[in-house]
């Protein structure tokens, strides 16, 4: 401690910022926090000494490595490697040489900020030979300074010169095209961070170049813009290389889509060589307008509605894929063509994900438009066999979806398989479960082996769908898991999960431990361990009586990296379980490495126990969870020959239908109430 402050007041006066932690794990919780340039720790430290913190701070990294300068007072080789092999960037011994402490701070910085320099260098290396290499720029956002290399500046048609505003960066936009540029800007202020945008650059010979940015914008952890980093691409060969005439017999003048007559032609082309050729692959035509545009138009004026409907047409180039067609075809009225899905389930994300893209704000001047569309959505083949039956078809759906309120899609019906109709509906409905508060967190009890107690509970998720009632997980979750919505689902379940437990701690139930399952999108996202990292900074509850759950199939799918994962989650200070223990075919040495606290036996264990083979398998991983001193939850337990069986062979927790179903939390508090005395 007394090194501690005595550091803390030297680097003080030297004109340093200074984070202090009073041992390892605070350390680690203090640097996902506030992201210091440098970490000075001791390898004694209580909790988690320097060692652990120290890895546990370099699986949490991405990219950039911090350095860290670890003090201590042993000078053997040994812990040097140590030091080194986990993730040290230097060492200092103690006593401290001040004059000596000040320089390796200084260098470390320097050796630190060269390297980011050099990984900047690189990115924008990368971004140039994906744009042909022909310019690179980069804005920081919070000096409002542009920087790049020459011919970025040549094609934007300004002098080169550092650190230039954006307005003078873009000043030698084409007028028309200059509220595009200014919307991209918007959009990536507002957190959309890839950036794609074309427009036209007046040069002052007179040439007019077709200029295409591409960038990715970064952000503060407040979500607030930092910087916009890109390449631009003189694409002007491609627009000349086309037939004026032609182009204009086929496009729309104002958006520079396709027109109704290109589409028409599109599509009809594509229904006959996708007979010809037997494809079974799903595609599908959509025709969208906008919601009451009419009145929209009119409180707008005609420039400003033209400029959102130019902004429409380049979010749908935006968020289509490249195979994807799109039209105008006609007022607000537009036309996508989606392209040999591989599933219902594709086609179906799809629709989601261009419904939820073009349902974003739309900032026309300076006024902040939410508006909303209505879809109809008609399948190739299936719903018609000419551009013309397809598109009349698709139009009956976009019509459905308008008397039904709009804001929403709607699949033409006739002939389509009613069970896939369900699931392509239920799919839709899950997008929308969340904001309509159908998301529920139900609680099953567990209880202590031996007193038959509340020892804490699993939380479950549920979905009371409004017309259906409660939606089995069976049916939700694989949908949640294909379209990426177990993420924010997950997220919701920690939070409310925690809520709740520290709810019932606050109500003297201080000992209740609380298990949630991670699943396989979960803990591949790396934005995991900081969102368990907000949570519990928000919340009293204790990170030892939160207890992360993932299956053994899932913890082996990639066993090193999950190691690596497992113990970033550890240094938190959580509990970690591998659910549904048996059903894999993990490897003991994997599990021996594995930073885990207890196993869970399958209930498909526990309902043979009344069988030799049953009882075998139970008590082989009973056996192999004491040599690791592990602690066991049998799930699945039902009657009372279960828990005299496990009881008397020293399992630890109790989880199943003989202590309670899943219940919610309200059930839960009066379980808790009737059974904790």
């Amino acid at each position: 401690m007394v090194t501690r402050l005595t550091l803390t007041k030297i680097l003080q006066k030297t004109g340093y910022q200074v984070i202090q932690a009073e041992n390892g794990q605070l350390g680690f919780s203090r640097f996902c926090e506030e992201k210091p340039a440098l970490i000075l720790m001791d390898v004694m430290m209580p909790v988690m000494d320097g060692y652990a913190a120290t890895q546990a701070i370099r699986n949490y990294e991405t990219g950039q490595a911090t350095p860290i300068i670890m003090l201590t007072a042993l000078e053997d080789m040994e812990s040097i490697d140590h030091a080194f092999n986990a993730g040290a960037t230097d060492f200092i011994t103690k006593p401290i040489n001040w004059g000596l402490l000040g320089q390796r701070l200084k260098y470390a910085l320097k050796a630190s900020k060269t390297e980011e320099e050099l990984r900047s260098s690189q990115v924008h290396l990368n971004y140039a030979l994906r744009l042909a290499k022909l310019g690179y720029w980069e804005w920081d956002a919070t000096k409002d300074s542009v920087n790049g290399s020459n011919s970025a500046f040549e094609l934007m048609g300004v002098p080169a010169q550092e650190d230039m505003p954006i307005d003078m960066f873009i000043s030698k936009v084409a007028p028309k095209d200059m509220p595009l540029l200014q919307q991209a800007i918007s959009d990536a202020q507002r957190g959309e961070s890839h950036v794609q945008v074309s427009f036209r650059v007046m040069h002052p010979n007179q040439n007019l170049l077709h200029i295409d940015c591409l960038g990715d914008a970064s952000y503060d952890k407040e979500g607030k813009l930092i910087k916009i980093t890109g390449s631009a691409q003189d694409i002007s060969r491609l627009h000349k290389a086309e037939s004026i005439i032609d182009y204009q017999a086929n496009h729309d003048s104002l958006t520079d889509l396709a027109n109704r007559s290109y589409f028409n032609k599109y599509l009809q082309n594509l229904i006959e060589s996708n007979a010809s050729a037997q494809i079974s692959a799903l595609s599908a035509t959509i025709v969208l307008d906008i919601d009451r545009f009419k009145i929209i138009n009119d409180n707008l004026g005609q420039n400003n509605g033209d400029l959102l409907l130019m902004t429409l047409a380049n979010r749908l180039k935006k968020v289509t894929r490249e195979d994807d067609f799109v039209a105008r075809l006609g007022s607000d009225e537009f036309a996508i063509v989606i392209k040999h899905a591989h599933s219902l389930a594709e086609l179906n994300l799809s629709l989601n994900r261009i419904f939820n893209d073009l349902s974003r704000p739309y900032l026309i001047g300076d006024q902040e438009l939410f508006i909303t569309f209505s879809f109809g959505v008609a399948i190739v083949h299936q719903d018609g066999k000419t551009a013309n039956h397809l598109l009349a078809n698709a139009n009956v759906a976009r019509a459905q979806a308008k008397a039904l309120g709009g804001n929403q899609f709607a699949l033409y019906q006739k002939d389509m398989n009613q069970q896939a109709k369900s699931q392509l509906l239920l799919e839709n409905d899950l997008y929308k479960a969340l904001e309509r508060n159908e998301i529920e967190v139900y609680f099953q009890p567990q209880v202590d082996a031996k007193t038959l107690k509340p020892y804490g509970a699993e939380a479950l998720v549920r979905w009371n769908h409004a017309k259906q009632g409660l939606i089995s997980p069976v049916q939700f979750i694989p949908i949640a898991e294909s379209t990426g919505l177990i993420i924010e689902i997950g997220q919701f379940i920690i939070r409310k999960a925690v809520e709740e437990t520290e709810k019932w701690h606050k109500m003297g139930y201080d000992h209740l431990h609380i298990g949630i399952n991670l699943s396989g999108r979960q803990f591949a996202n790396d934005n995991l361990m900081d969102v368990i990292q907000n949570v519990l900074s928000h919340s009293t509850l204790p990170a030892k009586f939160l207890d992360f759950e993932i299956t053994e199939s899932l913890a082996m799918s990639n066993a090193d990296h999950n190691i690596s994962v497992l113990k970033g989650l550890k240094a938190l200070g959580v509990s970690l379980s591998i659910d549904d223990f048996g059903t894999g075919y993990s490897s003991l040495a994997y599990l021996h490495s594995f930073p885990i606290d207890t196993i869970k036996i399958d209930r498909s264990f526990i309902i043979n126990l009344e069988t030799t083979q049953g009882q075998a398998i139970v008590n082989t991983i009973l056996a192999m969870a004491n040599s690791l001193g592990l602690e066991v939850v049998a799930e699945g337990i039902e009657d009372d020959f279960h828990v005299s069986y496990l009881q008397s062979r020293n399992c630890d927790i109790f989880q199943g239908f003989k202590f309670g179903k899943p219940m919610t939390s309200t059930d839960f508090t009066r379980y808790l109430a009737e059974n904790a005395k």
